[in-house]
């Protein structure tokens, strides 16, 4: 690594105190400062990690920080303001999933660092998972052949997800769109040409969100994929997340289970599953694919080949998405291309 990378987080929540964490801790890098509109809770995040400053807003930090890296982990539809002026400052930017929350806020933030001349990448950290890993290197060897069908599930229970967003936006941008950015990076090649989809909201559309939604997709190479997202399980489910993906090709088969973590507690009053996948916390570091991908993220600007999630990738993920969304409410099959 080319010296130490000053690093900022933009957002003191869920994500981003876990983003704060991982990169105080990460070689080569010095986490500068902790941004939230909520001091407290950006001072509080701040003392559990290495940064030494906390600011109320984005522009506060450009105005006193030299910085080298910027991750943004506001509420989606809020990351275009940030974006726009860390990247007219010429500084590089990590967003978490999805890119924005509409088509025209992610062009306007792939147009600005474009013009800038800064690096863009999105977090798509299943990209880390070494399953996800290891079976687009099949697929990529030609080990199975021509793709023909390919089957997503990522289910978990009403406490997780709705817990924290439900009603902010919908359940495909939190959920499906994570297999959604899968899907396209392992059929690297083909474009989706249509979209059928349909939802349901008999549970959680009180609280402004879905239960569950699947979807069809057609590819341009005649590839067909089967999305299943919900967030509706009841909170006595065994899995945290019950997420698999299935890759049929013309001359094999690849298998991905995500759903039992291996780890499991309990005690008197509850049975509860523990993460040792995307983010597990153990001696007080956040190891897992969060930190995998951030780690990748440092050594990613220092022109090293990391799978990072490009702005038009994230474009291509958010339109996939966004036609599911449309497809269910419509009840219509949606046109792509």
């Amino acid at each position: 690594m080319t010296g130490i990378r000053r690093a900022a987080v933009i957002g003191a929540g869920f994500m981003g105190s876990m983003h704060a964490a991982i990169l105080g801790r990460a070689p080569g890098c010095e986490l500068a400062a902790i941004v939230d509109p909520n001091l407290d809770l950006a001072r509080t995040v701040a003392a559990r990690t290495s940064a030494a400053k906390t600011y109320a807003s984005h522009e506060e930090l450009l105005a006193n920080e030299k910085l080298d890296l910027v991750s943004i982990c506001t509420p989606d539809n809020l990351h275009l303001a940030p974006a726009l002026a860390v990247a007219k400052q010429g500084v590089n930017l990590f967003i978490e999933k999805p890119i924005a929350s509409t088509v025209e806020d992610a062009r306007a933030i792939i147009a600005a660092t474009e013009a800038a001349g800064v690096k863009l990448g999105v977090g798509y950290l299943l990209r880390f998972d070494p399953r996800y890993g290891r079976a687009k290197e099949l697929i990529d060897e030609g080990k199975l052949g021509r793709p023909i069908h390919v089957y997503a599930r990522r289910n978990s229970a009403r406490t997780e997800g709705p817990k924290r967003y439900g009603g902010k936006l919908p359940l495909a941008l939190h959920v499906t769109v994570h297999d959604v950015d899968l899907a396209l990076w392992l059929l690297e090649g083909q474009e989706p040409v249509s979209v059928y989809a349909q939802q349901t909201d008999i549970l959680l559309g009180k609280s402004g969100t879905q239960d569950s939604i699947a979807a069809i997709v057609r590819f341009s190479g005649g590839t067909v994929v089967n999305f299943e997202s919900a967030w509706s399980l009841p909170s006595g489910t065994r899995h945290m997340i019950d997420a698999r993906m299935e890759i049929i090709g013309e001359d094999g088969f690849v298998e991905v289970q995500c759903g039992d973590s291996g780890l499991h507690f309990a005690d008197a009053t509850r049975s509860q599953e523990i993460d040792t996948q995307h983010w597990p916390e153990r001696g007080g570091a956040i190891g897992g694919d969060l930190r995998e991908q951030l780690h990748a993220v440092l050594e990613w600007l220092d022109g090293a080949d990391r799978p990072i999630a490009s702005g038009r990738d994230a474009l291509r993920s958010l339109e996939l998405t966004l036609a599911m969304i449309r497809s269910a409410e419509t009840g219509d099959v949606v046109r792509l291309g």
